[in-house]
């Protein structure tokens, strides 16, 4: 393989672990937000998926991101930088408000992306 190529289906696999960590980031939020305030496990728990989520949106290619400007990138990845550069904080407003205006949206628009393989240019 190439240094200018990548197999086809790595932005798809990491795609599908963004989705699978907003699908547990949900689960865990309908405790409702008193619960998820009071819960630090929860809160490790979201803060992980949150983190897992920055990465993997780090890591699809160039190619695939700007074919697909309806899924905010920059920010995922943003927000994964300041969560494991604050240490140890978790901004509880903030995380819950993603899960319950941002993540289903977002959500829906990963499950139509398209992956662009980068086979040559």
């Amino acid at each position: 393989m190439s240094p200018r190529s990548e197999p086809p289906d790595r932005d798809a696999r990491r795609i599908s672990d963004i989705i699978e960590h907003l699908e547990s980031i949900a689960s865990e939020l309908k405790i409702g937000r008193d619960a998820f305030k009071a819960d630090r496990r929860v809160q490790k728990i979201v803060a992980y998926d949150l983190a897992i989520i920055g990465e993997a949106a780090s890591k699809v290619s160039k190619r695939t991101q700007q074919a697909n400007l309806q899924i905010p990138w920059t920010d995922l990845v943003e927000y994964r930088n300041d969560l494991l550069h604050e240490y140890q904080t978790l901004a509880l407003d903030q995380a819950w408000v993603f899960a319950r205006d941002v993540l289903p949206g977002l959500e829906r628009r990963l499950r139509r992306i398209r992956v662009t393989s980068r086979t040559s240019e």
